[in-house]
Formats: C-alpha cells, structure tokens, sequence
C-alpha cells in the first residue's frame, strides 16, 4: 500500500501513465481519503484533474513513480 502519510508523493497512473502526486488528506464519514492531482497531456495540451479516492483503492489506479 502507498504510504499514505505523504503528501506530494510521486505517482504514475496505471490507466494513462500520467504523473500524478497526494496533495492532501481528508476523513469523511469515518473513512479516509486522499486528494490526488492528476496531469494529463493531449498533444500539446496539459490538464490537470483533482480525484479523491479511499486510501486502500490508491495501488489500484496508482503506482509509486
């Protein structure tokens, strides 16, 4: 499991091997999250995308760059 004490950790998602890093931490019903900046390039193009996602499901989508 990612250490989820990190912020700013350096990800790569698995899906589109876009860069990605934590930039924050949040509880929401019990439960903990984390927030994840996504960057994503189409051409000459960069997006960025903000997803929230339960700490336990992160090595699902992410992986430690």
């Amino acid at each position: 499991m990612i250490n989820n004490n990190k912020i700013n950790n350096p990800l790569i998602c698995l899906k589109t091997r876009s860069k990605a890093k934590i930039i924050d931490f949040f509880d929401k019903d019990k439960v903990r999250y984390a927030k994840i900046k996504i960057e994503v390039e189409f051409g000459n193009t960069s997006v960025q995308v903000l997803r929230s996602l339960q700490l336990n499901e992160i090595d699902n989508y992410f992986s430690l760059s």
